[in-house]
């Protein structure tokens, strides 16, 4: 499946069919393909929630304001960010000196760039994991629809209920969730929804 074919084929589905399962590790592989979605410096600033068991999505249905593709679904990524992202960096920029892509001098001016920004900014820490989050959920969408599964981004939830309810770091921030399972085959889907088209919404050069 190309790019455009997985971007023609997912859907939001509005209802999922509770008897079909999903492994831990199948998540993981199509996470693992969403991780190569772009973040500033490489410091990817995503960290995922799996809500697999029947007790954990029950859990964040109460958070979520009982929505019910929360236990149908086969499981619930809770997309989050880490404001403390840029922590990583020496592990990061390590591998990239190790992989040869990198020098010691300039890993170290990257370290001093990423803590230089983002330590002492709580609005840009905000601004980057929102931004690295959604770039990372477009992914895994694609990625699960290149591999069958279904999906469905949620925004509905109560966010500060969600860290206390799953034990979240204080620097870690939920911003979506994304049920993935199988449709419901009962419950159609809606006709695609309009979409404005590239001569209603692009200005070029300037507004």
């Amino acid at each position: 499946m190309d790019v455009t074919a997985a971007l023609e084929a997912r859907r939001a589905v509005p209802s999922f069919d509770p008897s079909v399962s999903i492994t831990v590790e199948e998540v993981s592989r199509i996470v693992d393909k969403a991780n190569l979605a772009p973040s500033s410096m490489n410091l990817q600033p995503w960290k995922i929630l799996v809500a697999h068991s029947a007790e954990a999505k029950e859990t964040l249905k109460a958070v979520s304001y009982n929505q019910a593709k929360v236990t149908e679904a086969s499981a619930v990524i809770v997309v989050c960010g880490d404001l403390q992202h840029f922590r990583q960096v020496e592990q990061i920029t390590a591998d990239a000196v190790a992989q040869g892509v990198s020098t010691e001098e300039r890993r170290s001016r990257t370290i001093a760039m990423a803590i230089g920004a983002y330590e002492s900014d709580l609005q840009k820490q905000r601004d980057e994991v929102f931004r690295g989050g959604s770039l990372w959920s477009m992914a895994f969408m694609l990625a699960a629809t290149e591999a069958g599964w279904d999906t469905a981004p949620m925004g509905g939830f109560e966010p500060e209920k969600v860290a206390e309810a799953f034990g979240l770091p204080e620097s870690v921030l939920p911003i979506l969730l994304i049920a993935i399972g199988k449709r419901n085959p009962e419950v159609a889907l809606y006709p695609r929804g309009y979409r404005l088209p590239a001569t209603e919404i692009v200005h070029v050069d300037r507004w």
